[in-house]
């Protein structure tokens, strides 16, 4: 007797959950209730063009896309990369004294940072929408106990500024990089070293030698905007990456990358659309 009235309960819930279950999906709209009954006529985003080609139509690396047209995020291919040489007295706050040699170069890597207070604000002043220290270290085996000073590397990545006009359609023009050269090699990021078939060179002119490494970097980056508003630079010209050396009572030396599109060279055509075709 007491089975015949477990049972009958479990199969009175069995049929009251179910009844519920239907009334649920009678109630759902038509078009919901056909998806979910059929994953496959849930429909699919088109992909997305995210592809530049350079003036001979090689392809522009992923990388560099990004960060070209991200605009308003912080991307690997955006970075700002600053050596310099610092008295490891700078990195003493009030009171503090210099560690014993053997400690100096991990002191140095530890306060690294501190040198780079001065730099985000001058990208912020003139390109940039937001900045932010991504990495600041010693260079090895540059502390010199002997005069107190060490080499020392900061990279800063950085977004940009919204452009006023709307980006160009990007089949219909190609990708043009050029680098502004502040008078000599430079430590430069990855991404300013990637070989680019459209890629050229120019000097940029000369100037004072500037006292700090924040004024080495305003020149370099007036220098990198003075390319941009050139009329010979084409539409939405960008700032993808610096480089800067900077020594105290020496000439700034540094490289800066602006990208542009320009229109398809004569014999190039607009690639084709690639939204899917229609079915049928």
């Amino acid at each position: 007797m007491l089975r015949l009235l477990i049972g009958t309960g479990l199969l009175l819930m069995a049929l009251g959950f179910g009844a519920a279950g239907w009334q649920y999906w009678q109630g759902l709209p038509a078009e919901t209730a056909t998806q979910e009954a059929d994953p496959a006529a849930v429909p699919v985003a088109a992909p997305q063009q995210t592809w530049l080609v350079t003036a001979t139509g090689g392809l522009v690396p992923r990388e560099t896309v990004l960060a070209y047209v991200t605009q308003d995020r912080f991307v690997p291919g955006r970075i700002a990369t600053i050596v310099r040489t610092a008295p490891l007295t700078d990195l003493l706050t009030e009171g503090e004294t210099l560690p014993a040699a053997p400690y100096l170069q991990v002191f140095a890597d530890i306060r690294a940072p501190a040198l780079a207070e001065d730099l985000c604000p001058v990208l912020r002043s003139l390109l940039a929408e937001d900045c932010a220290v991504h990495s600041a270290r010693v260079v090895d085996g540059s502390v010199d106990a002997v005069r107190g000073t060490a080499r020392f590397q900061v990279e800063l990545a950085y977004t940009l500024k919204p452009d006023v006009a709307d980006l160009p359609d990007p089949a219909a023009h190609v990708f043009v990089t050029r680098t502004i050269d502040l008078g000599g090699p430079a430590v430069t990021d990855e991404a300013a070293t990637e070989e680019q078939d459209a890629a050229t060179e120019e000097p940029a002119p000369a100037a004072p030698i500037p006292d700090t490494p924040a004024a080495a970097l305003t020149t370099l980056v007036d220098a990198a905007l003075a390319a941009c508003a050139d009329p010979e630079a084409g539409q939405a010209c960008r700032v993808l990456g610096l480089s800067l050396d900077w020594e105290p009572g020496s000439p700034a030396r540094g490289q800066a990358r602006v990208s542009w599109l320009s229109p398809l060279p004569e014999g190039m055509f607009p690639a084709p659309s690639l939204d899917p075709a229609p079915e049928g």
